[in-house]
C-alpha cells in the first residue's frame, strides 16, 4: 500500500482533502520494475490508472518495420493510462522502464468513480488530455521535418520544463534522456544526436551540466526545432565566455591577455 505522503505527491492527488486520500490509499497497489521491464504493452486492456512513484518510464510505439520508436517520458508524480479507462479501448502504446521504477496501480472502478465524483480530479484529467493532444500535434509536426537536427531539437523541446515561464538565467532540463533514447525518438543514429548537441553547444544555444542541459534561449531552440531558422543564422548568439562560471571565465581571459614572456639564453662570456 502506498504511503499517504507519496500519494499526496502525485499530481492527480496534490492538495486534496485528507479524507479522500485515505479513501484512495488502500486501493493503490505498488509494483517494482527493473530497467527495460515493460510496464504496459500496446493492446492490453485498460483495467487501471497508473502513477509513477519513483524511477523513469518511456512511452514507445512500434513502427510497421517492427522498430521501437520512443514517444515521450514519464517522470515521478506523473499519472498515465487514463485514456483507456475513459473510452474503454485497449492501451494505445507500450511503456517501458528506463531505470528501476515503482508504479502504483489504481483499479478502473475506483479511478472512474473519482473522475465522475471529484470535480478537482475531473478538471485535472481534462486539462491533461488537452495538453497531451496539443503537445502531440506540435511534436508530430516537428517530427515531419526532413532535417535530422530539427527532429532532435524537437525531442528536446518536448520537455515540459520549457513550457514554464522563463526566469533569470538559463532553463535547466533535469535528467535528460540519453543519446540513444533521443535517437530512437527522432529516428536518427546516436552519432547524429551527438553531433547535433555539439553544434548547439558551439552555437551557444545550450550548455551541459552533468545530466542537465542548460538552455540559454528556449525560443531560439524552438525555432531551430521547427526549422524556422538554422544554426548558421541564430539571432544575437550569446557570448560563450559569459556562459562560463565567472571565476573560470575571468581566469581564462587573463591568461589569454597576458603577454608571453620569452626567455633568451645569453651567450656565455669568453674565458
Amino acid at each position: 500500500m502506498i504511503a499517504l505522503e507519496l500519494l499526496n505527491r502525485q499530481r492527480l492527488f496534490q492538495d486534496l482533502p485528507l479524507e479522500l486520500l485515505q479513501d484512495v490509499q488502500p486501493a493503490v497497489r505498488l509494483q517494482q520494475f527493473g530497467r527495460r521491464d515493460f510496464v504496459l504493452h500496446k493492446g492490453m486492456a485498460g483495467d487501471a490508472l497508473l502513477m509513477l512513484v519513483a524511477g523513469r518510464l518511456q512511452v514507445i510505439s512500434t513502427s510497421e518495420s517492427g522498430k521501437e520508436v520512443g514517444i515521450s517520458f514519464i517522470n515521478p508524480g506523473d499519472y498515465f493510462g487514463e485514456i483507456s479507462l475513459i473510452d474503454g479501448g485497449p492501451r494505445s502504446a507500450s511503456i517501458v522502464a528506463v531505470s528501476p521504477s515503482i508504479v502504483g496501480f489504481l483499479p478502473q472502478a475506483k479511478a472512474l468513480w473519482l473522475f465522475q465524483n471529484v470535480p478537482a480530479i475531473a478538471a485535472r484529467i481534462q486539462a491533461r488530455l488537452c495538453s497531451v493532444i496539443r503537445n502531440e500535434i506540435n511534436f508530430r509536426s516537428s517530427m515531419g521535418s526532413s532535417k535530422a537536427y530539427a527532429r532532435i531539437y524537437a525531442v528536446i523541446c518536448n520537455n515540459p520544463q520549457l513550457d514554464k515561464p522563463a526566469g533569470v538565467g538559463p532553463t535547466a532540463l533535469d535528467d535528460m534522456p540519453n543519446q540513444y533514447a533521443i535517437a530512437s525518438m527522432a529516428n536518427v543514429s546516436r552519432e547524429t544526436v551527438s553531433r547535433a548537441l555539439g553544434a548547439l553547444v558551439r552555437a551557444g544555444v545550450v550548455s551541459k551540466d552533468g545530466r542537465r542541459l542548460l538552455v540559454q534561449d528556449p525560443e531560439v531552440l524552438k525555432r531551430l526545432a521547427s526549422g524556422e531558422i538554422g544554426l548558421d543564422n541564430i539571432p544575437n548568439p550569446p557570448d560563450p565566455l559569459a556562459r562560463k562560471a565567472p571565476g573560470l571565465g575571468v581566469r581564462r581571459l587573463v591568461v589569454q591577455l597576458q603577454p608571453r614572456v620569452i626567455r633568451r639564453t645569453q651567450p656565455s662570456d669568453p674565458d
